[in-house]
């Protein structure tokens, strides 16, 4: 029974994910200042699960450096909640720049979602 009901989670999510509203023209935008070389946070709800969906970061890397990133569970123990994706980013020049985050399978090519995030980054 258990086995069933998370087919059946994993299938929803699945098909909200291929078919939501925001099926790949959903984008989101999001304004960031941050400060040369120190680190900064972008956290993106991911209902990752069984679906083999995950974000991915799109960035200048003259502009930022990927420092970490890590999947974080759900607090609750419902099928199909979702977590959260953390990625930390360090500015190494001062100027404005775009990280894309993109909600994709690994093996495909086109996103199912993007958020774009424009940051400034100010001197020390």
């Amino acid at each position: 029974m258990i086995k069933i009901t998370r087919t059946l989670a994993s299938l929803f999510l699945f098909i909200v994910l291929c078919f939501g509203p925001w099926q790949k023209s959903y984008a989101s935008e999001h304004e960031v200042t941050a400060k040369l070389k120190q680190p900064f946070r972008i956290v993106l709800s991911a209902a990752i699960g069984s679906t083999g969906y995950s974000w991915s970061a799109r960035f200048d890397e003259a502009f930022f450096k990927l420092k970490k990133s890590w999947y974080e569970k759900p607090e609750s123990k419902l099928v199909g909640a979702p977590g959260k994706q953390i990625f930390i980013f360090v500015p190494l020049k001062p100027g404005n720049a775009k990280i894309e985050m993109l909600l994709k399978r690994p093996w495909e090519s086109s996103a199912v979602k993007t958020e774009s995030y424009e940051i400034s980054i100010l001197p020390e």
